[in-house]
């Protein structure tokens, strides 16, 4: 592979990374919106603002490898950010949880872009052309597995108030 191949099959990695975080910057915004549920707002609008980070670090990045040729982790250093470790679900967020159908169905959704983009970004850190791409799709994964394991959590919370809400507890 050329220069130009290489150069070129980064961006293209990287254009699609932008595409897996918009689809979960918008999922994440609209349910901020739509939601009536102050506490599940205050969990979409947390991950809406992560996503918006990441669409600025790629964006970052394709914009070093269009004007530079290379990509510039220099303002970025995945070892200082959390990963999405930070979790607003504690005992006050899981009393304050009303119980909602959208709620449960956007957390799904979101179950689901999180795998979807953990597995590409495990995907392309394993096939990344250089030291600097490898770091930032496993940067990624990491963060986004974060995001999994809250809503995850999220998502058994609203199924256990669903099934008590249908009679079925204790579950």
């Amino acid at each position: 592979m050329n220069d130009a191949q290489k150069k070129e099959s980064m961006i293209q990695a990287i254009k699609e990374a932008v595409m897996v975080e918009v689809k979960g910057q918008q999922l994440y915004n609209h349910a901020a919106k739509e939601t009536t549920d102050p506490a599940a707002r205050a969990m979409f609008q947390m991950l809406a603002k992560d996503e918006d980070e990441h669409v600025r670090i790629l964006m970052t990045q394709y914009k070093a490898l269009m004007d530079e040729g290379q990509m510039d982790l220099a303002a970025v250093d995945p070892a200082e950010l959390d990963h999405g470790s930070h979790s607003i679900v504690d005992d006050e967020f899981k009393r304050s949880i009303k119980r909602g159908n959208f709620e449960m169905a956007v957390i799904g959704i979101g179950c689901d872009l999180e795998k979807k983009a953990i597995a590409y970004y495990k995907e392309q850190a394993a096939k990344a052309l250089t030291p600097e791409l490898e770091t930032l799709f496993t940067w990624l994964y990491k963060w986004e597995g974060g995001h999994l394991e809250q809503l995850i959590e999220l998502e058994k919370i609203y199924q256990d108030a669903y099934w008590a809400d249908q009679g079925f507890a204790p579950m």
